[in-house]
C-alpha cells in the first residue's frame, strides 16, 4: 500500500490532494493501458530505482494473493505460488537476462503474454467490487 499512495502522492508531501486524487480517478478510470503499466511499475518499483527484482516483483504479487484470498476471484487452489509466479514472469519477460525488469521489459512483456499481463497490470477498478458487493447486500 505505501508503494501504491506514493505513485500517486505525485509532490510527496504525504498528503493526496484534490488534484493527485483526480489524477488517480482519471488512471484508473479512463487510463491507457501502457500508462496502467507504468503505474503499476512504480508500485512494483518498491525502492524506485526504476528497475524491479524478484524480491519485489514477489512481494506484490503475496499482497495481491492476500486481497484476493476474501473474494470471488481467488480460486480454490492457486495454481503457482508467488515465487512461481515471480519465476515464470522473469522467464518470460527478462529479455537480457539480468535478473530484473526495466519498464520497457515489464511493458513489452505485458502487452505480448495475456497470462503476464493478467499477472503484472494492477487492477485497481472499483466498479467489479462494487457490483458484487451490491448484489450480495441486495434484499432480493
Amino acid at each position: 500500500m505505501d508503494n501504491m499512495f506514493r505513485t500517486f502522492d505525485t509532490n510527496k508531501d504525504n498528503t493526496i490532494d484534490f488534484l493527485e486524487y483526480i489524477a488517480a480517478l482519471n488512471l484508473v478510470l479512463r487510463g491507457k493501458l501502457e500508462h496502467k503499466l507504468r503505474w503499476s511499475f512504480k508500485v512494483y518499483d518498491g525502492d524506485g530505482n526504476g528497475t524491479l527484482t524478484k524480491d519485489e516483483v514477489t512481494q506484490v504479487i503475496r499482497a495481491i494473493y492476500k486481497i484476493k484470498k476474501g473474494s470471488n476471484e481467488e480460486e480454490e487452489h492457486p495454481a503457482l505460488t508467488p515465487d512461481e509466479v515471480c519465476d515464470r514472469i522473469f522467464h518470460l519477460v527478462d529479455e537480457n537476462g539480468d535478473g530484473q525488469l526495466s519498464v520497457k521489459e515489464f511493458i513489452e512483456g505485458a502487452q505480448k503474454d495475456r497470462w503476464v499481463m493478467k499477472m503484472l497490470k494492477l487492477n485497481v477498478n472499483p466498479s467489479g467490487w462494487i457490483i458484487e458487493h451490491r448484489r450480495q447486500s441486495a434484499p432480493f
